[in-house]
């Protein structure tokens, strides 16, 4: 039987928009156009069942080759059909033909309007196979003597991955720029995908390249993201990846999501390329373990940067995060609003600090994202934020909250901007994802001026130490403080709030006397003058004249986190 192209009509469009992808979806506000293949020909195996090809590699192995091909058949008829009794073959470029075995797990009959997809493999002990041009259908007759094979379908092979590292190899699929949208030729879905984020993550196993893809659905209907898989190329090796998320994604006409793909690499490895690969899986009728096919689709170039642009920040600003995010309700309204950058005396390193307020816009109460975040300088080192130990779990609706994350820094660094990251590090744990990149400042103090400690304005008016003595011989401090302090409205602030420490510090440099103060409970810091006990010390510490040193304080798992606010002499 010769081959019987679909005839062009209205229907056979209808029909092929199908069981051929095609098209472009949108990913962004103004997306680029997406990359998109010419797509399959469709040809008539029956009356009524139509097929076309998903996908054709042959790809080398330790001993040979293993080729494996995908066919995709559509019922277009009314009533259930069955597929033809037949042999699959493919046909190469010097005349050879040979047969692949059809996976277990083939339908052998199609309901009216279904698409199946239909798996053949092969291995075989020759590495001199040589180009694909076509397959075929054909049915033997074993009940004839000799033998009648009747062809019942032949297609061409117009996309063959042959496997390979490098550009070079990447010649025979299709290539997309770093950030352009692509669909996945020969795949059945509307979906449109671009790579928005791309690094290099240490890891308890050793170092990984995280991959995070935007996908887009702007059809009319909802779609469950296809199996395919990521693999990252030097120019020597190739390097495996995996999709991070394990359960069905789906996703909503109209809308984007982030999937993400975890690529064991080695150490010092300079990656040259990704690899979008559609994914099948085999079983063999005579038992055994299932084989996963994969093959080349979209060859992206890596990125000299892989991290999403940061556009330029404010603070106080509401913050702009990925709207695909979701790991952040779209009621929570997230400000940067301080960061400061200070010394530490005696500790050898600075501390930046970052206060977010969060703020529940919704009528119930919402779970506090715990993000987390990273401040970054212009030569590219990163400096890992650590998140205060307790922070309420709900926000309760209309009030804003604050979280402060504190940053060690070497006293080396003297950069005046930084980009702030805010990461996600559940949507694809143990790997994290940027949810939105910031270019600021640290605030600069001004002598005169309160001191911020948001939701506080602090002015300290006047201090001084007064000292008495024990017939043990002990010392007992006492600090007079006349402070103004005002507190913004409708900011929750309780006992996981940051601290007020006060040092004193004698000639020696020693610490003589020390105590927390808090914002919040019965025995909170107020406007006014106050007087304060500070630690007893042995007679043999006491020196004069002292150092008062004010610290605003952080808990954090890895310890106590401290700001110098102000030295007082």
């Amino acid at each position: 039987m010769k081959k019987r192209p679909w005839k062009t009509s209205i229907t056979a469009i209808m029909l092929g928009a199908m069981i051929v992808q095609g098209g472009t979806a949108a990913w962004a506000a103004e997306p680029p156009a997406a990359v998109v293949a010419a797509p399959s020909v469709n040809y008539g195996l029956t009356n009524d069942i139509r097929a076309a090809v998903k996908s054709v590699s042959e790809t080398p192995t330790a001993t040979g080759s293993q080729v494996a091909v995908t066919v995709r058949l559509y019922n277009g008829g009314t009533t259930l059909n069955r597929v033809p009794e037949h042999e699959f073959r493919v046909q190469t470029a010097s005349g050879i033909s040979y047969t692949l075995k059809p996976s277990a797990s083939n339908k052998a009959s199609l309901q009216p309007k279904e698409i199946a997809e239909l798996v053949y493999f092969a291995a075989i002990d020759s590495k001199e196979i040589g180009k694909i041009e076509g397959i075929s259908f054909v049915n033997v007759d074993l009940y004839t003597y000799p033998k009648v094979e009747t062809t019942l379908l032949s297609m061409p092979t117009n996309q063959v991955w042959y496997g390979g590292i490098g550009s070079a190899a990447l010649e025979s699929i299709t290539n997309v720029q770093w950030g352009g949208a692509f669909i996945i030729p020969g795949v059945n879905s509307g979906l449109t995908y671009a790579p928005v984020e791309a690094s290099i993550q240490n890891t308890q196993t050793g170092r990984v390249a995280v991959v995070t893809v935007l996908v887009n659905n702007s059809g009319a209907g909802r779609e469950t993201v296809p199996a395919f898989r990521i693999d990252a190329q030097s120019e020597t090796k190739n390097y495996e990846g995996k999709r991070t998320e394990t359960a069905p994604v789906v996703v909503s006409p109209g809308e984007n999501t982030l999937i993400h793909y975890a690529i064991p690499v080695e150490n010092g490895v300079t990656l040259a390329n990704l690899v979008v690969l559609s994914t099948e899986t085999f079983v063999p009728k005579e038992g055994g373990q299932p084989t996963e096919l994969a093959t080349a689709k979209v060859g992206i170039n890596w990125p000299v940067d892989g991290s999403p642009a940061a556009a330029a920040y404010s603070i106080g600003q509401p913050i702009p995060f990925n709207a695909a995010a979701k790991s952040i309700s779209k009621f929570m309204q997230a400000s940067l609003m301080e960061l400061h950058l200070h010394e530490n005396p005696g500790e050898g390193y600075k501390t930046a600090v970052a206060k977010f307020k969060l703020t529940n816009t919704s009528t119930t109460p919402v779970v506090t994202p715990p993000f987390l975040s990273e401040l970054t300088n212009k030569q590219g080192v990163t400096y890992q934020g650590t998140r205060q130990t307790n922070v309420t779990n709900l926000m309760n609706p209309g009030l804003s909250y604050v979280v402060s994350y504190s940053y060690i820094i070497p006293q080396s660094e003297d950069s005046e901007s930084f980009t702030l990251k805010i990461l996600d590090g559940q949507t694809a744990a143990p790997y994290t994802q940027t949810i939105a990149a910031l270019t600021t400042e640290p605030q600069k103090e001004t002598t005169d001026a309160p001191i911020s400690m948001y939701p506080f304005d602090l002015k300290i008016n006047d201090i001084s130490t007064s000292m008495q003595t024990t017939a043990q011989l002990t010392y007992t401090y006492k600090l007079r403080m006349d402070l103004s302090i005002t507190q913004q409205e409708d900011v929750v602030v309780d006992n996981n709030f940051s601290k007020l420490r006060f040092e004193i510090v004698d000639p020696a440099g020693r610490v003589v006397g020390a105590k927390d103060a808090t914002f919040a409970g019965p025995n909170k810091l107020v406007s006014g003058v106050q007087t304060m006990d500070v630690s007893n010390f042995s007679s043999e510490q006491f020196s004069y004249p002292f150092t008062i040193n004010v610290y605003e304080t952080i808990e954090t798992p890895n310890g106590t986190a401290k700001r110098l606010l102000k030295t007082i002499k």
